[in-house]
């Protein structure tokens, strides 16, 4: 809200009358006309009404005698003024307050001002941090002469009699012995502010680049240092990128301030095993970054497993037992002296290493290069080869052990590019799973899968949800939907999930199995043995069926120990009510250990390889196919 012009002298109407706010004079309608003495306009310019409320007080104590008004800009303010001057107010003093506006808006008022008014007195309030400020004040005056600046927190009395020093130079045209004192005070005050300035921005540059958390270096300061020594040209150096597993787990189950305790708690363990010189830096989040100078490969490998060993210790965070590992990448300097080539390299490394299992580490190479340039190759053809049909579904026969009569068929992708022929599955899917293709992809082959099992009459099919799939929030939904479209019942759908898709967000796994199970859909949970809470979620989950890794079934015709525990698995499976299917079985030995552990289910090349739908052969697998 703008607020009216008010001069304590005799009646006046201007041309913009506009209502009071309250705390300020109604108008000039009723002013004590005794006041004719006032010879000085004095107006308060700021776009914020809270600016006005608090200085016209201020002004108001500082000269009472004299003429007092509130505008938003400056053209406003010279309007003021020029009528102003027909009562004889010949010299004016612009308060202006433009602080959380905007340094061009200031810029732009004090410019109006000093070329329409060359004698006008400028008084500016600034924050005391902000420099950028008075440099362009000064830039676009030209002059320091008749502007004055105050700095925040502001007090009172200071911004009185810098008023009042003001004033007087504008009564006399000179500098008084009074004004001079004033003066003298105000120095003194923007001295000491000019060095508390200086002590606010030291505390900014460090904040600028140190991580509140743990109170080392942040991204930004990590970044500088290594290319500080890089242009020094030390010994050569070496990024590591460390990156913790799993650590959204602890901040989903325990919360965030729990997973603040452990990243500190790391990075003082990493702190405590680096040589002499290193940098240390929490990057974000759960990423640290180090630099290490001149290390042999094996004082690299003593390094990075003593940061292996402090990341994977076992905690007691919030008063629970808490156990992560980590994740590393290494790039070492080479003959290349560009941070940022550093910085991709040990990033590449990093995401190798969590591609290959977690929990180590791994030093950049050219062929990590290739990798990611094929990588990347297959990640810019994943969007072409769906929507131009190089997607393709086969199918693999799920038979009872014992007949080997056909139960059902798993839904499988096959991806025929015309560049680079026949591309792997364990290639595409991680990648589709990053960028998060997964999600159109999986909608296609969820569509897909339950079309060819209506049109060739499939006794059920089997249909995999990757983990960022089975998070949707409405993933039930889509499958019951898809169901309907293709008008199969949803008791011929059975969907296999990772234990990794259940513990990342329980709450929504629990919902979506919910609207599965509910609508008649059966639950298998995938890859059994190979995670690390298995027997917790089959307890909470009603899953109905366990699918036995093909790594337990590969070697149990040589170890006597996978034997053990596949018999184990299925007799838990039994005592729970679930049925066990054994993936991989490959030769007839396997199938006869299999049947004699308690596996009902069977599936693998043994009895069928995937195989388009048309080509299906249903009934019995009585000539296996090796």
């Amino acid at each position: 809200m703008v607020r009216p012009l008010v001069l304590r002298v005799s009646p006046i109407s201007f041309s913009k009358p506009r209502p009071a706010s309250p705390g300020s004079f109604s108008d000039l309608a009723g002013q004590d006309a005794g006041m004719a003495s006032s010879t000085i306009l004095t107006v308060v310019v700021s776009p914020r009404a809270e600016a006005l409320q608090t200085l016209e007080p201020l002004v108001r104590q500082a000269m009472p005698s004299e003429t007092l008004a509130s505008a938003a800009d400056a053209s406003e303010a010279l309007s003021f003024f020029e009528q102003a001057r027909y009562l004889g107010r010949t010299a004016a003093i612009f308060l202006l307050d433009y602080r959380g506006v905007g340094v061009d808006d200031l810029t732009t008022c004090v410019l109006e001002l000093r070329q329409a008014l060359r004698d006008a007195e400028l008084l500016i309030l600034v924050e005391a941090t902000d420099s950028p400020a008075l440099a362009a004040c000064l830039k676009v005056a030209g002059s320091t002469e008749r502007m004055t600046f105050l700095t925040a927190p502001m007090e009172p009395l200071l911004v009185v009699r810098t008023l009042r020093a003001v004033a007087e130079r504008q009564r006399t045209g000179a500098h008084s012995k009074r004004a001079l004192r004033d003066s003298t005070e105000v120095i003194k005050g923007l001295e000491l502010q000019i060095q508390e300035l200086r002590t606010r921005l030291d505390i900014a540059k460090h904040a600028a680049r140190h991580d509140h958390l743990t109170g080392g270096l942040n991204r930004t300061g990590f970044v500088e240092e290594l290319t500080a020594r890089l242009a020094r040209n030390r010994q050569m150096q070496n990024v590591i990128m460390v990156d913790l597993d799993r650590f959204k787990a602890v901040n989903d189950t325990l919360g965030h301030a729990a997973g603040d305790e452990l990243v500190r708690k790391i990075c003082t363990g990493m702190a405590g095993v680096l040589p002499n010189g290193a940098i240390l830096a929490r990057l974000g989040g759960d990423e640290f970054g180090i630099v290490v100078e001149a290390l042999t490969d094996v004082g690299m490998n003593e390094l990075c497993n003593k940061v292996l060993k402090v990341a994977s210790q076992c905690r007691i965070i919030a008063g629970h037992e808490v156990q992560v590992s980590a994740s590393i990448g290494v790039a070492r300097q080479g003959s290349t002296h560009s941070e940022v080539e550093l910085l991709r390299q040990a990033d590449l490394a990093l995401y190798a290493a969590k591609r290959e299992g977690r929990n180590r580490y791994r030093v950049f190479d050219n062929d990590l290069d290739e990798v990611t340039q094929y990588r990347l190759t297959i990640e810019n053809g994943l969007e072409r080869a769906l929507n131009s049909g190089q997607f393709k579904m086969v199918y693999q026969p799920i038979v009872k052990a014992d007949t080997r009569a056909i139960l059902g068929y798993e839904a499988l992708v096959r991806w025929d590019s015309p560049d680079y022929g026949s591309i792997p599955p364990d290639q595409f899917i991680p990648i589709a799973e990053e960028t998060g293709l997964i999600l159109d992809i999986g909608d296609w082959i969820a569509r897909e899968a339950l079309r060819d099992c209506r049109k060739w009459n499939l006794p059920y099919v089997s249909i995999n949800l990757s983990s960022r799939q089975f998070l949707r929030h409405n993933v039930g939904e889509r499958i019951l939907r898809y169901a309907a479209d293709a008008h199969v019942d949803p008791r011929r759908i059975q969907i296999e999930l990772t234990e990794t898709a259940i513990i990342d967000d329980v709450e929504r796994a629990s919902y979506n199995l919910g609207v599965l199970r509910d609508a008649g859909v059966r639950v298998a949970l995938d890859d059994f043995g190979t995670g690390y809470s298995s027997l917790v979620y089959l307890k909470q989950f009603a899953i109905d069926c366990i699918k036995i890794d093909k790594s337990f079934v590969d070697n149990i015709t040589r170890e006597r120990q996978s034997a053990v525990i596949v018999a184990s698995v299925a007799k838990l499976a039994e005592s729970l009510g679930m049925s066990v299917i054994a993936e991989g079985v490959e030769t007839e030995d396997q199938r006869t250990i299999l049947i004699a552990s308690g596996c009902g289910m069977l599936q693998g090349f043994h009895f069928g390889r995937p195989t388009p739908a048309g080509e299906l052969i249903p009934g019995h697998m009585d000539d296996p196919k090796v």
